[in-house]
């Protein structure tokens, strides 16, 4: 053993003479000398990229004359691995050959230095070392010596989570449906007495329309309204006219009222203006009976003449002088002379005739609320028995739950049960994002985007799927496309921002956005430690991604309490976090502590 350490050394000392003889072994006796300050101190990664910046300084009547040195940065791993190596710059004395900055003798010198890698998560936890290799005369690649210029990589910036917003395509019920038929009992000219014998009312069209409307009235669904609206047509006299109307209005009144009595009668309708009296002769007994029978809300009202309507007739008319009509009517200043101009139209033309006389008349206007399922019913059947809902009411019924895997079993029988509608499939995925299942998303949303092409909601999820994905051009062509259909995607848009290292433009774009993890993520990375602990306490829920940043936000902030509380906190929700505490380089200071060690145990 004595004599091999004794070869060892005589080696040693061997290439010391050499390197002596050559003027490299005073550069490696005063490498120790030689002065580096980086920046930043800790790397860190921004848009996926990692920039340091090295400034040496060399002391002088260090760099000899005729050498050159090589500085190439490493990045390795804590078990020595290289994992990333960086650009070189070559320094060489006064009078070496080749390219390189010139380092005098005598008076020494300095050099900046910047470059920017990738990231790689493999780059976590490393250290940034240099190693300069000499070269003088057949001398080549002569280790000067090792320096460790800093720990690396900060990666917070990565630390982005999944709170898009997706889009839920509306699902069209309405909790209340108003359904409208309408009717109309013509009277003759200056004439407000019923006459069921003009031929307007016995056109066969006008009594089809007539029974609809009783047939409707009969169908017994609540009545929300039941107006009478009463006309005269516009080429008489102005104040008889308005009486004309108000006689026509009672007399409609009083047509519907028969109507409805002759319907109570034969048990077809339930609700009346009169109910039959009960049975019992009791007055008390009568009285509570009478008041149990809801009355018809019937309100008549006397609109006068219709002289928009007749107008409205005239220009969809085929007389050809029909705009000289309308001219020669409209240049009568006064209502009084515009009233005769149109009664002498009807001596010239019969089709004026003919359009005043559907303007007498009794206009029934009956309004119903079509009946609904009550909100309990579709509840139940939404996951017992969809098939009983229409695609409105399946669809609707997912907004009644919070609970998102509910939601998306819901969405999934609309794509079953109604397979041509794209608002299943794009509902379905967007549960499926929020779920995390992301492979089943992307089958939805081709599925969407095949039925409704270039659908904005789609496109849209379609951005939040790339974007999960890390396919960030896809995500932005698909945001692109979305906001020109009118779709908010601001705060997708900042989630990018952040990605490509871009805080200010993400800020910018989340705008009045409160309460968010990635606001708060935004803020922190932009420095603004104070916003980002604001934003994360009111950011719900509380999850251990959150609890994690406010750890980090606290570490920044020198708030050491704050910090142990909530790694701890962190990796009470999610153990993952023990691993990465005791390696992320934000938490390098105080990773000897005790505290800290107490916290991540």
């Amino acid at each position: 053993m004595k004599h091999f350490n004794l070869k060892i050394l005589a080696a040693v000392l061997l290439s010391v003479v050499m390197f002596t003889g050559c003027g490299l072994g005073k550069m490696i006796k005063k490498y120790p000398t030689v002065k580096y300050t980086v920046t930043p101190q800790v790397l860190e990664t921004h848009g996926g990229k990692i920039s340091v910046t090295i400034n040496g300084t060399i002391p002088a009547k260090y760099f000899n004359k005729k050498a050159s040195v090589k500085v190439t940065p490493v990045l390795k791993n804590l078990q020595g691995t290289e994992v990333a190596k960086l650009k070189s710059i070559t320094l060489k004395g006064e009078k070496a050959k080749g390219d390189g900055q010139i380092i005098k003798f005598k008076e020494g010198g300095s050099f900046s230095y910047t470059d920017i890698i990738t990231y790689d998560p493999g780059m976590n936890t490393s250290e940034l070392f240099v190693g300069p290799l000499a070269t003088k005369g057949k001398k080549v690649d002569v280790a000067l010596g090792s320096t460790k210029l800093a720990d690396g990589v900060i990666y917070t910036s990565t630390r982005i989570e999944r709170e898009e917003e997706t889009q839920i395509a509306e699902h069209g019920y309405e909790l209340e449906t108003i359904i409208t038929k309408k009717a109309n009992l013509y009277f003759a000219y200056n004439k407000s007495n019923l006459d069921l014998s003009l031929a307007l009312n016995k056109d066969k069209a006008n009594i089809a329309i007539k029974d609809s409307l009783l047939a409707f009235l009969c169908r017994n669904w609540k009545v929300k309204s039941i107006e009478i609206n009463a006309w005269a047509s516009p080429e008489g006299e102005l104040t008889l006219n308005q009486k004309l109307s108000e006689e026509r209005g009672k007399t409609g009144n009083g047509w519907f009222d028969d109507l409805v009595k002759k319907l109570l009668k034969d048990k077809k309708l339930i609700n009346g203006t009169k109910p039959e009296e009960p049975a019992s002769k009791d007055k008390k007994a009568a009285k509570v009976a009478k008041a149990e029978v809801p009355q018809l809300p019937i309100s008549v009202i006397s609109k006068g003449e219709d002289f928009d309507g007749f107008m409205k007739a005239l220009n969809a008319s085929n007389i050809p002088q029909k705009q000289t009509i309308e001219n020669v009517i409209k240049s009568q200043e006064k209502k009084l002379e515009r009233e005769k101009a149109i009664k002498d139209m009807t001596v010239i033309y019969a089709e004026v005739e003919t359009m005043l006389s559907v303007l007498r008349r009794a206009e029934f206007v009956v309004n119903c609320y079509e009946p609904k399922k009550s909100k309990e019913e579709i509840i139940m059947l939404s996951t017992t028995a969809p098939e009983k809902l229409d695609n409105k009411e399946l669809l609707y019924s997912a907004t009644l739950t919070e609970n998102v895997s509910t939601k998306y079993q819901i969405y999934k029988s609309a794509t079953t049960i109604y397979p041509q509608d794209w608002k299943g499939y794009n509902n379905a995925a967007a549960c499926a994002l929020l779920l995390g299942k992301t492979d089943e998303a992307a089958t939805y949303l081709s599925k969407a985007n095949t039925l409704s092409p270039n659908n904005g909601q789609v496109l849209y999820n379609l951005g939040v799927l790339a974007f999960w994905n890390k396919n960030d051009e896809e995500a932005a062509k698909y945001f692109s496309d979305a906001k020109a259909k009118n779709i908010d995607v601001s705060f997708n848009e900042g989630v990018m921002k952040i990605r490509k290292g871009d805080y200010a433009g993400a800020l910018n774009a989340f705008g009045g956005k409160k309460c968010k993890y990635n606001v708060a993520l935004a803020q922190l990375l932009s420095g603004n430690t104070a916003g980002a602990k604001q934003t994360l306490d009111c950011t719900k829920p509380q999850t251990a991604a959150v609890y994690y940043l406010i750890a980090v936000n606290a570490a920044r902030s020198a708030q050491t309490s704050v910090l142990y509380e909530f790694v701890k906190k962190a990796i009470e929700l999610d153990s993952k976090y023990k691993k990465e505490a005791s390696e992320d380089r934000e938490f390098l200071k105080y990773q000897k502590d005790a505290a800290f060690k107490d916290a991540i145990k």
